[in-house]
């Protein structure tokens, strides 16, 4: 398969400090792209930064205040240069059932899974478009894979699905390409008190999708994507455990 040499692009990672957004941060740059890091956390950042093998940035924001999306842009600019793909790998997950989905619960899901990613796009366009870039949304399994106690997590993330298949069709006039991922259970600090030892080490690991968004991003821009579902071989919540 013809691939890009991604020698010297910029990205933009949301949630790059830690689970998938770092390992995607740690692929790209073994491929000598220049990451800028987002996240709230200054310490998981710089701890993150400090794997890269391609010298990055570490940019403290919250994506949900729309008001970070110029600073993130400009500041990745200034350092870095103008931004060739953006990687929406920020999430958040609460499992609950309907009756105990509080209107805050609701807010603060969609908030970061699916109101910032496109507030945080929409600053992005004019530069994506000036660079042909590229976007992607690290979406999930649970938007056709339902279920109970997901009413939030999945209503955002069919969201993320669907702003994807916008996005791509506004974005082909400009040459910006759009790769929406599906991950089903992935090991990362997402399921920190919500599966065991055993289970988690049955889920695929970020690495492995960190590695296959890298090479997908430099796939040659002929070719364009669909959603495209990833899920572990064995279902890990129904192997002993």
């Amino acid at each position: 398969m013809t691939t890009q040499d991604l020698s010297g692009q910029v990205a933009i990672i949301t949630g790059g400090g830690s689970g998938i957004g770092h390992a995607i941060a740690v692929s790209l740059a073994s491929r000598s792209v220049r990451c800028a890091l987002v996240g709230r956390s200054a310490t998981k950042l710089e701890s993150a930064l400090s794997t890269l093998a391609t010298p990055g940035i570490a940019i403290v924001a919250d994506i949900t205040d729309h008001q970070t999306h110029t600073r993130i842009l400009n500041e990745t600019r200034h350092v870095l240069g103008p931004v060739n793909t953006l990687v929406h790998a920020a999430g958040v997950f609460e499992n609950q059932p309907i009756e105990d989905t509080t209107d805050e619960l609701w807010d603060g899901i969609l908030a970061v899974n699916l109101t910032a990613v496109m507030a945080l796009t929409r600053t992005a366009w004019p530069t994506l478009h000036s660079t042909s870039g590229q976007i992607v949304l690290i979406s999930s399994i649970a938007t056709t894979v339902h279920f109970a106690g997901d009413a939030a997590y999945a209503a955002s993330k069919a969201g993320v699905d669907a702003l994807g298949q916008v996005l791509a069709l506004e974005g082909n006039e400009h040459g910006i390409r759009v790769i929406t991922i599906n991950p089903a259970q992935t090991d990362t600090d997402l399921w920190d008190g919500k599966a065991s030892p055993a289970v988690r080490s049955r889920m695929m690991t970020a690495a492995a999708i960190g590695d296959l968004t890298a090479a997908l991003v430099a796939t040659d821009r002929g070719i364009e994507f669909s959603p495209i579902k990833v899920r572990p071989t064995q279902d890990p919540w129904k192997t002993g455990d």
